[in-house]
């Protein structure tokens, strides 16, 4: 049975939420003032660095064009050595030294400037996505704020009832799910800041291009071809975390698989998956919470908890279904996972509780330090179309 809700209880929590929420609002405003203030910093430099570039490149090819002349003279002189004094060759060498000694330096100083306007240029992206995301924040927190200011009393009357709990858990885990897509679908169809660096290595190599420089040409287009594979694969890479498609297509039992499969070609990590009952389709709801939780859990294991061995463990039962992932890594104390999670600053696994009992189900960790961890879920499953 669930214990009833204490209205003073869920009041001080939405207070606090609220509290937090403003906090970081004005926290988020001044990540963006700050960025803002370093974007138009950055495109400031980028700009001079340009007209620099420009004029540095006008520089090499005027050299180019009176080394070519100089050595034009040089054999010319040399072909009418009994004309030519010998005082005059050897100016002629001087001056082609020193021309060969400046032309040299000006071409380092173009590739470090290039060097140096990738470098920006790449700064002026990681920035642009920074901004973007904290306006986008602010914007959720706006809305977030108003709905928890306006509408307490009626959180309050919809969290009397178990079902209307269900319900809400559903719609939450729905929403979540639909912004996966959104998001992968916004990534896949036009990722025009990823392709930021891609555009200006391309203009390098027009740049080699045009100065006839064809060895350098040649390592520009296999760099540009390396970052071509490179962002593509981390875009699929992307589309798949966000929302596997054998999950929607085959089910929870085969995404799990899938999911054990990958982590070990991209591990030394052994995982056992263990399969008890009769497998079948459950809601969408379940299936997705508890693939999500599966997920968190194994990554957990093999990125912070160092374990070389993981065990899956699923239960199909008639009203339930039960799900056990432990490991063998160095686990954590509990009473300060509890206080952690208590106040909700553990994100990863609060989240993976919130997603279990919003679907009345029951989310437990058993770990100590040096002895591994234990994580067990049960999600009661909806009889005669309740």
């Amino acid at each position: 049975m669930h214990n009833e809700l204490d209205p003073k209880r869920i009041e001080e929590i939405l207070n606090h939420t609220v509290d937090v929420l403003n906090t970081s609002k004005h926290q988020m405003f001044e990540i963006v003032e700050a960025a803002q203030a370093e974007f138009n910093r950055i495109s400031l430099a980028v700009a001079e660095l340009k007209h620099e570039i420009s004029t540095t490149i006008e520089q090499v090819e005027q050299l180019e064009r009176e080394f070519r002349s100089l050595r034009l003279r040089l054999a010319e002189a040399s072909r009418n050595f009994s004309s030519s004094g010998e005082q005059t060759r050897r100016i002629i060498y001087q001056k082609a030294d020193h021309l060969r000694e400046a032309l040299a330096a000006a071409r380092e100083r173009e590739k470090n400037l290039q060097k140096q306007r990738m470098q920006q240029e790449q700064a002026l992206v990681h920035i642009a996505r920074l901004v973007e995301k904290a306006e986008n924040s602010v914007s959720q927190m706006d809305i977030a704020l108003e709905f928890l200011k306006g509408n307490l009393e009626g959180i309050y009357e919809q969290l009397e009832g178990i079902q209307v709990r269900y319900q809400l858990g559903q719609s939450i885990i729905k929403m979540q799910e639909d912004e996966r897509k959104r998001v992968a679908r916004e990534i896949h169809d036009g990722p025009a800041q990823d392709l930021a660096n891609i555009v200006l290595k391309a203009e390098i190599c027009e740049r080699l291009f045009a100065a006839e420089r064809n060895d350098e040409l040649l390592v520009e287009l296999q760099d540009l071809k390396s970052a071509v594979k490179r962002g593509l694969n981390e875009i699929r890479k992307i589309i798949h975390n966000l929302r596997p498609m054998v999950l929607d297509d085959l089910g929870l039992i085969p995404a799990v698989k899938r999911l054990v499969e990958e982590t070990q070609e991209q591990s030394d990590i052994e995982i056992n998956l263990t399969i008890i009952g009769r497998e079948s389709r459950l809601d969408s709801a379940v299936e997705i919470a508890l693939f999500r939780v599966i997920q968190e859990a194994v990554n957990n294991s093999r990125k912070h908890a160092h374990a070389t061995k993981i065990n899956v463990k699923m239960e199909f039962l008639p009203e339930q279904i039960n799900a056990v992932i432990e490991d063998n890594g160095i686990g954590f104390n509990m009473d300060s996972l509890n206080k952690k999670l208590a106040s909700g600053n553990h994100f990863g696994l609060y989240g993976m509780r919130e997603r279990i009992q919003l679907l009345a189900g029951k989310f437990s960790i058993r770990s100590s330090t040096g002895a591994g961890t234990r994580i067990s879920i049960m999600i009661p499953l909806k009889q005669n179309g309740e």
